[in-house]
């Protein structure tokens, strides 16, 4: 009889809910950056002859969101950068990370800045759209 109480006090004080379910979902993004968005814009050859550095003007795009930015360079590709929190922007590109180009986002949302080979430059302009 003793046994007996033993274990119902022993059942008693156990865990009888049920197994806690596993949450199942994905966790929210971050909110955007002030800079976040697409842009698209020109790159005007402002120096260098055509046969070398190309076109005198390429439509580019980069999009922007939380502070990376990914866009292209002329004449190079793609090109990866981080936006600092006055609006700079350094965009590289290449292997090694060798082809920059440093540049401002506006407080009206326009990057500018102008990128520069041994032989050839472009100006660079892009609005958010």
């Amino acid at each position: 009889m003793l046994l007996g109480a033993v274990l119902l006090a022993l059942t008693a004080c156990g865990d009888n809910s049920p197994p806690a379910r596993a949450v199942t979902g994905t966790v929210p993004p971050p909110p955007p950056t002030r800079f976040d968005g697409n842009y698209s814009g020109t790159a005007f050859r402002s120096f260098g002859p055509e046969f070398q550095c190309g076109r005198q003007s390429n439509p580019l795009a980069m999009v922007v969101a939380q502070e990376r930015a990914t866009g292209a360079l002329p004449q190079q590709g793609q090109a990866t950068g981080v936006v600092s929190g006055d609006g700079s922007l350094t965009l590289r590109s290449g292997l090694d990370a060798a082809e920059r180009v440093a540049g401002r986002i506006s407080e009206r949302f326009e990057y500018t800045a102008r990128y520069q080979t041994r032989s050839c430059a472009w100006d660079i302009r892009l609005n958010r759209v």
